[in-house]
């Protein structure tokens, strides 16, 4: 088993904290997040570990690590840096979005499952994303339908509450069959270069929710992995300050347990 972290992006809405330093490196509870990451995959077993990185590349330096270089990071996004690690798409994989920090037992269920495209969902995610978000968290709603055991939508920003039956972590898991299955649809569409159902972006915008929608269109088919909490997104200035608050004064346990 293999982990791919993506970690190339400039990490725009923390400018305040990534200015300086890719955003995998911000410091929380006493160490960057991709060091949580390597540590907690490392204990795990996990030690073939790659980082595609990109934006301030030379601030991401860990020992026993390959490296991955999106030279086009300004202008792409998730799905692009992914494919700068086509060498390490021949064995079974985990790809983990660098601005996560999760507990070890998120890991466990991932490791547990064997389908070819698995796809973390956390299915208790409301009450977490009403803490960090706020009046305004249905704003950053997006569908994710599971109908026996199958993902069938996923990244529609505009969902009614019946197409919300969990909240996509960017944690997925590959069998090797399964990566390469991503990686031929992947090659399809890049000859036709489309834009995105969901978001109307460019191909080579495209984030990893509009490949999958991608996907599932074309029947492939993409399982949830299914966690309760346990996991944090660093996505903004806010998200950062109000962690550190929750962190500072011991009511993040109620989300994820360092």
């Amino acid at each position: 088993m293999k982990l791919i972290i993506l970690a190339a992006g400039q990490g725009s809405r923390l400018w305040k904290y990534t200015r300086q330093n890719p955003k995998g490196m911000i410091e929380f509870a006493g160490k960057s997040l991709l060091k949580h990451q390597i540590d907690l995959f490392r204990k795990k077993g996990i030690t073939d570990i790659s980082i595609v990185t990109g934006y301030k590349k030379e601030k991401i330096i860990f020992d026993d690590i390959k490296y991955y270089v999106n030279d086009n990071f300004l202008k792409t996004n998730m799905v692009t840096s992914l494919m700068c690690a086509q060498a390490e798409f021949n064995d079974d994989c985990i790809v983990s979005y660098s601005d996560l920090i999760f507990e070890e037992k998120v890991i466990d269920e991932i490791l547990g499952s064997d389908y070819e495209i698995g796809i973390t969902v956390d299915k208790d995610f409301n009450d977490y994303w009403k803490c960090r978000l706020g009046e305004s968290y249905s704003d950053d709603l997006e569908s994710l339908v599971i109908s026996e055991n199958m993902i069938n939508s996923i990244g529609n920003p505009n969902p009614t509450i019946k197409e919300i039956d969990g909240r996509y972590v960017g944690l997925i898991r590959f069998s090797k069959a399964g990566i390469q299955c991503l990686v031929s649809h992947f090659k399809q569409l890049r000859h036709i270069n489309p834009i995105s159902k969901n978001s109307n972006r460019s191909f080579e915008k495209w984030h990893m929710t509009d490949l999958f929608q991608s996907m599932i269109d074309a029947d492939h088919k993409l399982k949830p992995i299914i966690i309760h909490k346990g996991w944090l997104e660093f996505d903004t200035e806010k998200d950062y300050e109000i962690y550190q608050d929750w962190y500072n004064d011991g009511s993040l346990k109620r989300f994820i347990r360092l």
